[in-house]
């Protein structure tokens, strides 16, 4: 099977393609790509296409044709996975007295994290999040673009923030989620046909 794991950051996936837009020390991806292009593989080239924590980072207007991309690169029916920050659960658990309020400043928009960066959370070019994503605006988008079996399994995953995997038994594929916490979303569905 051959995977993508985009937007790879300091978390690079055996067995997956590894693409970031960035390279450092500590991020090494197997292929750089450019912010705002086609990815520069052939249609239909990947079973599995994963995208944790990756579209927060991409202005609004460019998602939907981001998204779109990864369809015309996967194969048809390819499961595709969407992790990220749900700002409203962080606000929720916050007010629960669950998360630091730090933790609300750095999933909801901001693109001033230079002035605003809290010590000690990764930053690079980019880190800054375009737009508030959660659940419900994940699934609205990826429904509007006819992407079918959308399915949230934020449950499914298991409760582990080790750094563990996560096996999908549904589709044979471990996953390269890199842990669960209470403030994320995680949404599957398959590519279209």
């Amino acid at each position: 099977m051959k995977l993508l794991n985009v937007g790879c950051g300091t978390h690079y996936a055996q067995g997956w393609v590894n693409t970031d837009t960035w390279e450092t020390d500590t991020t090494r991806p197997d292929v750089r790509v450019e912010p705002g292009k086609p990815y520069p593989f052939e249609d239909n080239t990947f079973d599995a296409i994963y995208m944790g924590h990756v579209l927060e980072h991409i202005p609004w207007p460019e998602v939907q044709p981001f998204l779109e991309d990864m369809s015309r690169i996967a194969k048809p029916n390819a499961p595709m996975l969407i992790v990220g920050p749900d700002v409203h659960k962080t606000i929720k658990r916050w007010k629960d007295g669950l998360e630091p309020w730090w933790l609300v400043e750095s999933v909801m928009e901001h693109l001033d994290v230079p002035d605003t960066h809290v010590p000690g959370l990764e930053w690079w070019d980019g880190a800054h999040h375009h737009w508030n994503c959660h659940e419900v605006r994940i699934e609205k988008l990826v429904s509007s673009l006819g992407f079918p079996n959308i399915k949230n399994v934020f449950d499914v995953i298991p409760n582990d923030s080790s750094g563990k995997s996560w096996y999908d038994k549904e589709n044979n594929i471990t996953w390269p989620v890199v842990g669960k916490y209470f403030w994320q979303l995680c949404i599957r569905f398959t590519n279209k046909q």
